[in-house]
């Protein structure tokens, strides 16, 4: 597996996965395909300045991504936080990529001295997401609603400290 920096062509990548109803349903359902053109857009330029990390998840010895992880700011309770979030195409869930794509951007911000403390905020039903981030470190810091895409998600917050 590798990861590859996203490009404004890869907002297809996108658009599939936040307009999926099934990968979606966590998060209060499909977003509509301009907020998605909006934000990878944004995400892209924030990456040429360093200050977000969007990357598409590669399998070894495949040109076609199979999902995404992406580091990017975002804010909690009034206080400015870098957050980590990721999806993983159906049918190659269940295998272990996303844990393995989030160890590697975690391995990677701790080799650049990167971000400091990232935060992830997986939907208290999202066993597989609790998952990925009980594998990677993460200490969960309890249940709180969050604000996504003007809906309120029912979460777990957890982070991790990489300085």
């Amino acid at each position: 597996m590798r990861l590859e920096m996203m490009i404004a062509e890869d907002v297809e990548l996108r658009l599939v996965t936040e307009t999926d109803p099934v990968m979606m349903a966590e998060l209060g359902g499909p977003r509509p395909p301009e907020a998605i053109e909006r934000a990878h857009t944004k995400s892209v330029a924030m990456a040429a300045e360093g200050r977000c990390w969007p990357l598409k998840v590669m399998l070894d010895g495949s040109s076609s991504a199979v999902g995404w992880v992406g580091v990017f700011e975002s804010s909690h309770e009034g206080e400015e936080i870098v957050e980590i979030g990721w999806m993983v195409l159906p049918e190659f869930q269940n295998r272990g990529i996303a844990s393995q794509a989030v160890r590697s951007v975690l391995e990677k911000a701790r080799r650049e001295r990167k971000f400091g403390r990232i935060h992830a905020f997986p939907a208290v039903k999202n066993a597989a997401s609790t998952k990925v981030c009980e594998k990677n470190g993460f200490a969960n810091l309890g249940a709180c609603d969050l604000d996504f895409a003007g809906r309120t998600l029912h979460c777990h917050h957890w982070w991790i400290d990489l300085s």
